[in-house]
């Protein structure tokens, strides 16, 4: 294992952090919050110091990094960005619970977006709602930029649901792929941010909802609690809201076809295909559960992102059924995207080859395959999907167990084992985890498992790993 490389690289994500908890405290000073001044400024010059010994002191790294240093880079990520970012949420709020903080960051960091804090409570600071939209933006970045590098590398024989044209292996190092996925993310994550925030804007929106509207949708997240149960009734806000879940949820795949001016190849992919006939189907079946057709639409667009935003009035979804619930949940959106689920590229191969089967029922000797992205898919790469589902439902489970022996109740325990394995805030009842350190910690614990897409986590338990 590379340490000195993947050190170097949680002490140049520190800086990351650096500069984003300068722009928080900038926006705490403007707004005249002293208390959240002081905490951010105080964070962001004790973390650069760390950074910056730790950067003297590692030096620079003998050999290269390899795909499995990637692996143990982006867990230690999820962990270090989460213990590094939630002093704000400890010390610039009235709350005692190093937990609860930790647990507020995390949620943010992986775009889960549940808050742990009482929405009908005093409202949070305007710097404390950047600071939860700046940890929102880094998530979803990191989400797919592990996901273009890491995850790729290491399914090098799968389905390649986690491949664009930015993969690639860098000759000398791993982590030298990295910046280029990062850049272009970043570079259409700010195109979609933006015109999201214009079409809110010109339609009347408040600049600060706008802002905090578009970070939301396009990082399939919940920067602001309340937006889980306000019915977004304004015309301008739907579009915005909307359009923004639907880029969010198809992801950097998506949107390269399109900046690509290949339409066609971007609206028949089978992950597009996928999404618009999950869209229906859970439509349809909200339709005979009670909703109005747009009412329907609007939650099936929410849950299927794994937001949570409250397209439409929650009381109109509340009698919905629990397995219902979600199922959209589940699903999630594309490989590529900051949704959560199981993803949409991994249930078409598996529809594709069962499908197959059924064929093969009639002629037992026929030879059947099929493609995924232009590449023919063999039975290993069917295993591997099985095996991710096992662990999946292995996962959610162990997760079902430990939530009810520590006291939730069946639907509480279940909601709250999926919601933090899909990423999935709305899903977690608040009331019941805000005080509660135990039920923190495991939905913690779910949602980096959820990031690393559970199988990423089986490596990790093997000392052969850590030896190489």
């Amino acid at each position: 294992m590379n340490y000195p490389a993947i050190i170097r690289m949680l002490a140049f994500t520190g800086f990351g952090f650096v500069i984003a908890m300068g722009f928080a405290s900038l926006v705490a000073l403007l707004l005249g919050e002293g208390l959240q001044f002081r905490v951010f400024l105080t964070t962001a010059v004790l973390l650069a110091t760390v950074s910056s010994a730790t950067l003297v002191m590692v030096g620079r790294p003998t050999r290269r990094a390899q795909p499995s240093d990637g692996l143990a880079f982006m867990v230690f990520f999820w962990v270090f960005a989460g213990l590094a970012c939630a002093p704000p949420f400890l010390l610039g709020l009235p709350n005692a619970s190093a937990a609860a903080a930790i647990h507020e960051a995390i949620s943010c960091l992986t775009t889960t977006g549940h808050s742990v804090f009482d929405p009908a409570g005093p409202p949070l600071p305007g710097s404390i709602l950047l600071w939860r939209a700046l940890l929102h933006l880094a998530g979803a970045a990191a989400t797919v930029t592990f996901a273009a590098t890491v995850l790729a590398a290491l399914s090098l024989d799968g389905p390649g649901i986690h491949r664009t044209p930015l993969f690639s292996i860098s000759d000398e190092s791993f982590f030298d792929t990295m910046p280029r996925v990062l850049k272009v993310t970043g570079l259409f994550g700010s195109i979609c941010i933006l015109a999201i925030f214009t079409i809110e804007v010109v339609g009347g929106i408040p600049v600060d909802m706008a802002f905090l509207d578009a970070v939301s949708a396009i990082t399939t997240g919940l920067v602001d609690p309340l937006s889980v149960s306000s019915d977004v009734v304004r015309i301008a806000r739907v579009l915005g809201l909307s359009l923004g879940l639907i880029l969010g949820s198809l992801g950097i795949f998506f949107m390269i076809q399109i900046a690509n001016r290949q339409w066609k190849k971007a609206f028949i992919d089978a992950e597009t295909l996928s999404f618009g006939l999950a869209l229906i189907l859970f439509s349809v079946a909200g339709v005979l559960l009670g909703l109005t057709g747009l009412n329907a639409i609007g939650w099936t667009l929410s849950s299927l992102s794994t937001s949570g935003i409250a397209l439409v009035a929650e009381e109109t979804t509340g009698n919905l059924p629990l397995p219902l619930q979600l199922a959209p949940c589940l699903v999630g959106g594309a490989a590529l995207s900051a949704a959560g689920g199981l993803k949409l590229g991994r249930l078409y191969v598996l529809g594709r080859r069962v499908g197959q089967e059924f064929k093969r029922m009639g002629f037992r000797q026929s030879l059947v395959h099929f493609q995924f992205r232009g590449r023919i898919q063999s039975d290993r790469t069917l295993m591997g999907i099985w095996v991710y589902l096992v662990a999946y439902i292995m996962a959610s489970v162990i997760g079902l167990l430990l939530f009810s022996f520590l006291g939730l109740g069946f639907d509480d325990a279940l909601a709250t084992t999926l919601g933090s394995l899909t990423n999935s805030g709305h899903l977690i009842p608040r009331a019941e985890i805000s005080d509660a350190p135990l039920y923190q910690v495991l939905a913690i614990f779910g949602m980096i498992l959820g990031r690393l897409e559970i199988l990423a986590l089986i490596p990790l338990l093997t000392v052969s790993f850590w030896r190489r």
